[in-house]
């Protein structure tokens, strides 16, 4: 006799197929990750030593400035590239096509054509990659070298996670610009939809010298293409660097000659550079073991700003051993309203209980334009985009770097750490709170909105994003 068909039995196999699906499926995904990283560090393992270009230290004085105006980033960027004699290296994660691009890139052609060595690393991210083959041709017949960082497809997905995140423009091996700030518009307050409060730092001295050493390391790897060996698009307009500039970028240019950067230096007699060695795998992260340390280190209070804070278990781990003996954490990072990452709010959503901690207090910015010199903001909506910290009033780390686990375990970063220099550690703490008080406390502090103030503010189609993906930040956080 046939059993009688169950309906229930059928929407509980249904909820159970879900279960697997919603579970099983990040879980096979988070494992196969983690094994085939593993597995490509093993293989790398004997030809990874531990280069020199990837930790220097130097305790001759170096002058150094706090570039916190997009602004006044590109103006000195320009004013660099225009005085180069020798050399130029530039290694970005972006390189947009835009008005300020346009201007760095015709820069670069024209010092060239004098003579001048110009380099460009550009990472190979599909999703915001801009710098093509038929602009790179066109770059190479100005005299300008191209190269791209990991141009791995879709079919090696998890090699393609790996990025370089390095962002540096250097001049004769002697004067360096690093920090949080690509090529483009929104990175240089010029954008008018949406804009970053980034920070760069300003070296002259040796370092400048180490981080060129770290391109070349960079430079000659495996995970280097050079342009020439990838298919053009033959229907795709070539970049025309001798073309006549636009009225906008006329004015533009004349803008930034005449600008004066509002910016001072001081200097630092213990300037630390440290790098990840290119490639996958844990054991090429240098610079997380180096922000541990400084965390581990610290006595008193660390303000930090990152536009993500996405902390799995072993991060909140070692903050709660830093907390734990009385140092008092500030973050600063993005809202939803402020960010350019709904997905990296939503897992910072899903992680406020466990970030409730005695001395820890996370602030997120409100995203309206900041008050920097005598420009009109440019944009309506801004968020924070600077990597930085500053521990005991006295040791300043700026670079790449994000609080999330793609900047820990994925990837290339860098840091330059100023250490025992209050004078510059005042001059970023000054900075910070200036973005602090158009910021509102997301826990840590009386009155702490928690969740309603990480999404106050934000449109309803952001609010909606984020909780769709919110249920699964915690299984995919090691992407993010």
């Amino acid at each position: 006799m046939a059993s009688r068909w169950n309906p229930w039995r059928f929407v509980r196999w249904i909820g159970i197929a879900l279960l697997v699906l919603v579970i099983g499926v990040p879980l096979l995904f988070y494992a196969a990750f983690m094994g085939i990283q593993e597995a490509s560090e093993r293989q790398w393992l004997g030809q990874a030593p531990q280069h020199a270009a990837t930790d220097v230290r130097s305790r001759k004085p170096h002058p150094v400035a706090l570039l916190d105006v997009g602004f006044d980033s590109l103006a000195v960027r320009l004013r660099m590239i225009e005085e180069a004699r020798e050399s130029i290296e530039l290694e970005f994660f972006i390189y947009e096509i835009d008005e300020a691009s346009r201007l760095i890139t015709q820069a670069l052609a024209r010092k060239a054509a004098q003579g001048v060595k110009v380099r460009i690393l550009v990472d190979f991210a599909m999703p915001i990659f801009k710098l093509a083959p038929h602009y790179a041709r066109t770059l190479e017949a100005a005299g300008v070298q191209v190269r791209y960082y990991n141009t791995s497809g879709i079919a090696r997905f998890f090699a393609m996670q790996h990025r370089t995140h390095r962002k540096l423009l250097v001049v004769d091996r002697k004067e360096a610009v690093i920090g949080g700030r690509n090529i483009g518009n929104d990175y240089f307050d010029l954008s008018p939809h949406y804009n970053f409060l980034d920070s760069d730092l300003l070296i002259r001295g040796e370092i400048a010298s180490a981080i060129v050493d770290s391109f070349e390391l960079y430079w000659a790897s495996d995970w280097v293409t050079n342009p020439k060996d990838l298919a053009v698009d033959a229907s795709a307009a070539g970049l025309d660097l001798l073309a006549q500039p636009t009225a906008t970028e006329v004015a533009l240019r004349a803008e930034l000659k005449a600008h004066q950067p509002q910016h001072s230096f001081t200097t630092c007699n213990d300037t630390h550079f440290v790098t990840d060695y290119p490639g996958s795998g844990v054991e090429r992260r240098r610079v997380y073991t180096a922000i541990a340390q400084l965390v581990s280190e610290a006595r008193q209070r660390v303000i930090v700003e990152s536009p993500y804070l996405v902390l799995r278990g072993d991060g909140i781990g070692l903050l709660q051993s830093v907390l734990k003996r009385g140092v008092k954490l500030q973050f600063l990072t993005n809202t939803l309203h402020s960010t350019d990452a709904f997905y990296a709010v939503a897992s910072l959503s899903d992680s406020l209980d466990r970030l409730n901690l005695p001395n820890l207090e996370i602030w997120g910015y409100d995203g309206r334009p900041l008050k920097q010199g005598e420009r009109a903001p440019a944009s309506a909506r801004w968020g924070v985009h600077g990597k930085r910290a500053v521990f005991d009033d006295r040791t300043v780390v700026v670079g790449t770097y994000n609080m999330d686990p793609r900047s820990a375990n994925l990837n290339s970063e860098l840091i330059v750490i100023c250490r025992d220099n209050p004078t510059l550690a005042a001059t970023m703490t000054k900075s910070l709170q200036a973005r602090l008080k158009q910021s509102r406390p997301i826990s840590g502090t009386p009155g702490a909105g928690g969740y309603n103030a990480l999404i106050e503010g934000a449109d309803a189609d952001a609010i909606f994003q984020m909780r769709m993906v919110t249920p699964f930040a915690s299984f995919l956080d090691f992407l993010l």
